[in-house]
C-alpha cells in the first residue's frame, strides 16, 4: 500500500476484521445507528478531531459510518469502488452536471 486508503482496500480489511454473513440484519441495524449518530454529531456541531484524538468528534461519526456503509456491502459482494463511476455516470447524465469525464475518465471499460 503506497499509504493512501482505497475502498477496495478498506473493504477488504473490513472483511476480514468484521464479517459474519449470518448478521445480515444486525449490520443494518448497526449502520443505522451509526448514521443517527453522525446526524446528531453534525446538528450539534461536534468538533473536529485534534492530532490522534478522534473520540467524540464528527470524524469518528464518519468513520463509523464508512466502517458499516462496507461492512454491508461485503455481504452482498458488492465491489464499491467499481460501481461508483457507473452509478456517477448515470447521475452526471440525469443532471447534466458535466462533471464524469473530469472524475471518472479511464474508469469504465
Amino acid at each position: 500500500m503506497d499509504g493512501k486508503i482505497t475502498i477496495k482496500h478498506l473493504q477488504q480489511y473490513i472483511k476480514k476484521k468484521d464479517f459474519n454473513p449470518k448478521e445480515k440484519h444486525n449490520y443494518v441495524l448497526k449502520f443505522m445507528e451509526e448514521s443517527g449518530e453522525l446526524a446528531k454529531a453534525i446538528l450539534n456541531k461536534y468538533p473536529h478531531a485534534e492530532g490522534e484524538n478522534i473520540k467524540d468528534t464528527i470524524e469518528e461519526e464518519f468513520c463509523d459510518v464508512l466502517f458499516y456503509l462496507c461492512a454491508i456491502a461485503n455481504l452482498y459482494d458488492v465491489d464499491i469502488e467499481k460501481w461508483i463511476p457507473v452509478k456517477e455516470r448515470e447521475t452526471d447524465k440525469r443532471y447534466n452536471t458535466n462533471y464524469f469525464n473530469e472524475f471518472f475518465k479511464g474508469t469504465l471499460k
